[in-house]
């Protein structure tokens, strides 16, 4: 086997990250490189570029920033070896055997895909940085066993092995420029390609100990903005939503005429869900008012 790390980078110190899978990676016994791709970066950009002094390592600044999926077709289209390992900048492995994991899983399975998981650390942040660890810990962490009964569900690129010959039939959509759910349209081309994905236990850190409420929430709205956008792609919209519960929410709310009136009635508690969100007690059943009521907004005016 051989392996190329691709990181995409945008405005981040990745030293802790990449000296720590350059240890592992050394230890390995197949080929191994590390990429580490700058998406249009401003900052941290001496203290990246000094890690391509490390063994199998290129640092690669991009100019301007091309997009989150545009950077990892580049990262793929550099990438040399079988197997392409996608991690997100903002990680750090949890196993000090995380690429061997990988690897093991990789040759006794015939998997195409492999997941690892993500994983939050357990102390709680303070208030101003509560909202996206709460959600990653009651949303996002699930066991193996949890989520290859949907193996699809909620599909991220956030720590993800997949074949460099999958990759290459299916890609990131290019077109979708703005942030959020590109990966969810990719995971689920994988699907209809019917590559065959497996989850495992091997979870990176999300490293969020800078992400804000309001951040957080900004974000939301973008990234469901964006999955109307991609929602508009599919043509086979009943399949691409069976396994995505706020467009099966928005559906039912269409075929029922109450789409516009759900909008407005969730429109005027705004203020109140976003105090809610930025609170010392954030509720999740009030997160997921709060992003039906940015999806409605967005079908309404078909942005």
């Amino acid at each position: 086997m051989t392996l190329s790390i691709c990181i995409p980078i945008y405005n981040y110190n990745v030293t802790r990250l990449i000296h720590e899978l350059s240890a592992q990676a050394s230890q390995l016994s197949c080929p191994y490189e590390i990429i580490l791709m700058e998406d249009g970066s401003q900052s941290f950009l001496s203290d990246n570029a000094l890690l391509a002094e490390l063994p199998h390592v290129q640092h690669i600044e991009l100019p301007y920033n091309i997009g989150r999926s545009a950077i990892r077709n580049k990262l793929a289209d550099t990438a040399q070896y079988e197997f392409l390992l996608f991690m997100d900048c903002d990680t750090l492995p949890l196993s000090s055997h995380f690429i061997q994991n990988y690897l093991t899983a990789a040759q006794s399975s015939n998997a195409d895909v492999i997941l690892g998981g993500c994983h939050y650390l357990k102390e709680r942040p303070d208030t101003a940085h509560l909202l996206r660890w709460l959600y990653g810990i009651q949303r996002e962490m699930g066991n193996a066993t949890e989520r290859n009964r949907h193996p699809f569900r909620s599909f991220t690129a956030f720590n993800l092995l997949i074949k460099k010959s999958v990759f290459e039939k299916v890609r990131f959509d290019e077109s979708l420029k703005e942030y959020g759910h590109e990966d969810t349209l990719f995971g689920w081309e994988l699907e209809k390609a019917h590559f065959h994905l497996l989850h495992i236990d091997n979870p990176a850190i999300h490293q969020i100990d800078e992400e804000e409420n309001d951040n957080f929430l900004q974000k939301t709205n973008s990234s469901l903005k964006n999955l109307w956008v991609v929602y508009q792609k599919i043509e086979d919209k009943d399949d691409f939503r069976k396994d995505i519960k706020i467009l099966k929410y928005q559906e039912f709310l269409r075929k029922t005429r109450l789409l516009r009136p759900t909008s407005v009635l969730l429109s005027l508690f705004s203020k109140l869900f976003r105090r809610n969100l930025t609170s010392s007690h954030p509720q999740m059943f009030i997160f997921d008012l709060y992003k039906l009521e940015v999806l409605c907004r967005a079908s309404l005016n078909k942005i």
